[in-house]
């Protein structure tokens, strides 16, 4: 009996584990090293099945089980691979495997809107409706317009193997007609609303600078540079659209312009001494004065912007008076007396932000005459200019507010003889700061 009980507790302590046991068996399992590749990087590597849990994000090099086992990769907006990684008991070296991640694509449809303009991540694709095959999975950015204005613009998600529609709205119906007034009852248009117009007339003030400079002038006696600081001149615009005041029909943005200024503060010149510096008063004063009659065609684009042309011409007058004393050395025959006769040809544009609308403008200037500094040279001179002017109005209703900062430049070539006054040129360079209150009919 003993020796019976001595050898079944042999039997029992030296037999080996069950592969039932579980643990025992599961840490004696084999593992080698595999490195896993995917193009592109990042996608991330399962084992068996996904909740099971993540292996690495590649590249990466595991422990992975020897012989067959089930492999899942993904990554986004790519085509998921599911197969069996073998991974041999014995190898020369450790194991590299690569794996190629194909595009995931998904459908986009687009409904209604007909005719509206598409654009997909900034590209134009055609025009609505219509439906997009193959279209690569993920957030694009999509973008209808129709009648320059966008009706739709967000960003869509594209799932895989799946159609992603697009309901786009209709644009927005036009307003309706307003209703005919009653007879003898006069209805006044919203005040934020376009109205067509027929006149405007302005007041304007204008502060102006002015600095007249020779090249190679021989001496203060024969030509004298000037600088006038704080010029004033005021006056008033009238603005007519004879289209509309006539009710033709056509061309409603065509206006015949009008505009007269006068200086109102002459200013007294004084000589300056190019040795000493000083200075001394003489019998000179400054006198200006300013004319123009223009037309331009004025076209609103998307009811956002405006461009304008126009030719026309202006009378500007930079000119001097003399109260006939003898005062100081300089006279009439040394400063630069000018008035300029020019055709303008130029151009404006401006947006349209609500009640504001900002502009620029342009212009060259063909001079006709120059006045009484042109005929200083019996040889002749040239002159040209260039205008270029930045400014804001502001439409409250029937009133107009209008600010401008414009600076003009005007080049003279002269030819002297000996007996002309020495310089061969000049440069005249004048800037105003407008400002004017108008009422629109």
């Amino acid at each position: 009996m003993g020796r019976s009980l001595v050898l079944t507790a042999c039997l029992v302590l030296c037999a080996p584990a069950s592969p039932a046991a579980g643990g025992p068996a599961q840490a004696s399992a084999k593992t080698s090293k595999v490195t896993i590749e995917t193009d592109p990087p990042g996608a991330k590597v399962y084992f068996n099945a996904k909740e099971d849990g993540e292996v690495c994000t590649t590249p990466c090099t595991i422990d992975a089980p020897v012989g067959e086992t089930p492999i899942i990769i993904e990554a986004e907006n790519r085509r998921a691979i599911i197969e069996n990684l073998v991974v041999p008991r014995k190898a020369a070296r450790p194991l590299r495997v690569s794996y190629k991640l194909k595009p995931a694509y998904g459908s986009l449809v687009i409904e209604g809107s007909d005719g509206a303009t598409i654009k997909i991540d900034e590209h134009d694709q055609g025009t609505a409706p219509r439906r997009f095959e193959d279209i690569l999975a993920g957030a694009h950015h999509l973008v209808l317009e129709k009648d320059g204005k966008k009706i739709y613009d967000e960003f869509v998600e594209v799932e895989i193997d799946t159609d992603t529609n697009v309901a786009a709205p209709r644009a927005a119906d036009p307003p309706p007609a307003p209703p005919v007034p009653a007879a003898g009852v006069v209805r006044e248009p919203d005040s934020g609303a376009p109205r067509p117009r027929t006149v405007a007339v302005a007041a304007a003030t204008d502060v102006a600078f002015r600095q007249f400079t020779y090249s190679h002038a021989q001496g203060t006696i024969q030509q004298h540079n000037e600088s006038e600081r704080g010029q004033v001149l005021t006056g008033a615009s009238v603005e007519l659209w004879p289209m509309t005041l006539l009710r033709l029909g056509v061309l409603p943005g065509l206006a015949l312009y009008g505009r007269f200024q006068i200086g109102v503060n002459p200013q007294h010149i004084e000589a300056k001494d190019t040795k000493t510096g000083a200075t001394a008063p003489t019998s000179l004063s400054t006198s200006w004065r300013s004319l123009e009659i223009s037309a331009h065609q004025r076209w609103t684009i998307a009811n956002a912007w405006t461009v304008e042309v126009g030719a026309g011409y202006t009378d500007d007058r930079y000119q001097f008076t003399s109260d006939g004393s003898m005062v100081g050395t300089t006279s009439l025959a040394t400063v630069p007396d000018a008035a300029y006769k020019a055709v303008r040809i130029g151009g404006r544009a401006s947006l349209l932000l609500g009640r504001l609308e900002p502009y620029v403008a342009a212009e060259n200037r063909v001079v006709l005459s120059g006045g009484a500094l042109e005929h200083r040279y019996r040889l002749g001179t040239s002159v040209n200019g260039v205008l270029a002017a930045l400014g804001a109005v502001v439409h409250l209703g029937h009133f107009e507010v209008r600010g401008e900062a414009s600076l003009a430049h005007y080049g003279w070539t002269f030819s002297p003889d000996m007996g002309d006054p020495q310089a061969d040129g000049g440069s005249d360079l004048i800037e105003r700061l407008g400002l004017s209150l108008g009422y629109v009919y």
